[in-house]
């Protein structure tokens, strides 16, 4: 029995390896983001706007300030951007907004190993 479980055990990793290395193939990047604010607890978003036909202008949400991760985004489609777009929301301060273009990205992620933004949220006028 030890043996037969220990065979299909083998499996999932295999399983899990043809999934990830499929997925990959598909077009996608990762693009790795380390985002603060001044103060902290700003929300983030991002989205790839486009002014091709079918192009997208939703906002992903990828958590509050301080943000240090990982985020795959589709080759085709940051090709076809206007930019990769990153904003910071909080109540009570103005909303702040940040463009990389693809260029930009893969020269920062050379550069520094990530793209790195730290604002300084300015406090609304009311």
């Amino acid at each position: 029995m030890i043996r037969h479980l220990n065979s299909y055990l083998k499996w999932p990793p295999l399983l899990a390896l043809i999934v990830l290395s499929t997925a990959c193939a598909g077009g996608s990047t990762v693009v790795p983001i380390t985002i603060q604010s001044d103060p902290l607890g700003g929300h983030v978003t991002y989205q790839l706007p486009s002014s091709a036909k079918g192009g997208s202008t939703d906002w992903i949400y990828l958590g509050k300030t301080p943000i240090d991760l990982k985020q795959n985004v589709d080759k085709k489609k940051l090709k076809e951007a206007q930019a990769f777009r990153v904003k910071i929301f909080k109540d009570g301060y103005n909303d702040q907004l940040r463009d990389w273009s693809e260029e930009d990205i893969g020269a920062e992620v050379k550069e520094k190993g990530h793209i790195f933004w730290n604002p300084k949220l300015v406090p609304n006028a009311s």
